[in-house]
């Protein structure tokens, strides 16, 4: 890879979420993937590259009225939401609707040495 895992990432290159609740940190272009005209995550790319992921969920987080909002009352709009960032590292990558689950966020962090 061209740049170091460290300049990857960086959170504060991460622009501010659209009024919907949507952000993609421009890094993440170059670990998408094209499958059926939508936009996927490479998971082997990420890791080939010294990455791990996780998401979090809107759905089942401890945030009753963002959940409320937008899975009761259909009101696709989640920028209120705040994700719980998980320990240990992890920097947020983007935040998305999923077609199965909802809004998520999604994080990325340099892959834990066993």
């Amino acid at each position: 890879m061209d740049q170091p895992i460290r300049k990857l990432f960086d959170p504060s290159a991460l622009p501010p979420r659209d009024e919907m609740g949507h952000v993609e940190h421009p890094d993440l272009d170059r670990f998408m993937t094209d499958r059926d005209d939508e936009a996927f995550v490479d998971a082997e790319a990420l890791k080939n590259a010294g990455f791990e992921y996780c998401f979090v969920h809107l759905d089942g987080s401890d945030d009753q009225a963002a959940n409320d909002r937008y899975f009761e009352e259909g009101d696709p709009d989640f920028s209120a939401w705040t994700p719980e960032t998980p320990e240990g590292g992890w920097l947020l990558a983007g935040m998305w609707e999923a077609e199965e689950w909802g809004p998520v966020a999604f994080y990325v962090r340099e892959a834990v040495k066993a």
